[in-house]
């Protein structure tokens, strides 16, 4: 997509984001649970910019790194893991050269990365995992997350080693290094040794291989390693019929799921 389109796009989904999540904070309020007040506590703040200074100055940080490189003209030679194509999860990758630039319009918008650092601040958990890490900016959403609200560390998932390298480099340079291990490989490979290590999961991000299949296969693996009340977000929901059936059956198996347009929340065990 040409960058004014994607501009204009990002631009509408940050408005119904803001929209929906208006809404789902509401019903979740009124539903009542610990979790869900949490979970409404932290749609409510990343509806907005800067609810405070500390999100405020998080926010700023990141965006300016991200402003940086979608005008970085760097090629990257990577292998690409995941969709759109049609290869089973354990064929071989796609070998591609892409401009940093490129790579980082696919990364998570603003206003996806507030709720992801909303999400870490106000649920605390003890460790937090994301499938798909490209170039860091979910991920330091994530880790400045967690350190603002004093919870554990983040662990984040990377096929390609060329992204995960300048995802490395960027972490480091906001001072989140300490709070985010990035592990490089396909993601069949690398994430049951990462479950087996990691005490359970409170919070996960799968952002990584846009597929139906992948991604039920991705949650059913998830499940038994995650702590009660745990908070599973997928993104592009909506963005093939596949997924939109995938999210469907991973929210109905939910005590508790919310649909916000490009992402869903899906929460697991007491809400």
């Amino acid at each position: 997509m040409p960058p004014l389109l994607d501009d204009l796009a990002t631009a509408a989904h940050q408005a119904g984001f803001g929209w929906r999540a208006r809404r789902e904070a509401a019903r979740l309020r009124k539903e009542g649970g610990p979790v869900r007040l949490l979970l409404a506590e932290a749609l409510e703040a990343a509806r907005t910019p800067a609810p405070d200074p500390a999100a405020a100055a998080w926010h700023h940080r990141i965006e300016a790194l991200r402003a940086r490189l979608r005008a970085d003209p760097a090629l990257l030679a990577f292998d690409d893991y995941g969709v759109p194509h049609r290869l089973a999860r354990n064929g071989p990758p796609r070998r591609v050269e892409r401009t940093v630039a490129a790579v980082c319009r696919s990364s998570a918008p603003a206003h996806q990365g507030r709720l992801l650092y909303h999400l870490a601040r106000h649920l605390r958990p003890l460790a937090c995992l994301e499938l798909g890490t490209c170039l860091g900016i979910s991920a330091a959403y994530l880790a400045a997350g967690l350190a603002e609200g004093g919870g554990g560390r983040l662990v984040t998932l990377e096929g390609g080693e060329a992204l995960a390298a300048r995802a490395r480099t960027h972490l480091g340079g906001l001072g989140l290094a300490a709070r985010a291990e990035v592990v490089t490989g396909r993601f069949s490979e690398t994430l049951p040794a990462v479950l087996d290590r990691l005490p359970p999961i409170g919070l996960a991000f799968l952002d990584g291989h846009h597929d139906p299949e992948a991604t039920r296969a991705y949650a059913r693996q998830l499940r038994p390693h995650l702590a009660p009340g745990a908070v599973v977000v997928v993104d592009d929901v909506r963005w093939t019929p596949g997924m939109r059936r995938a999210w469907k059956a991973l929210a109905a198996e939910a005590a508790v799921s919310s649909d916000l347009l490009t992402v869903g929340l899906a929460v697991f065990g007491s809400a």
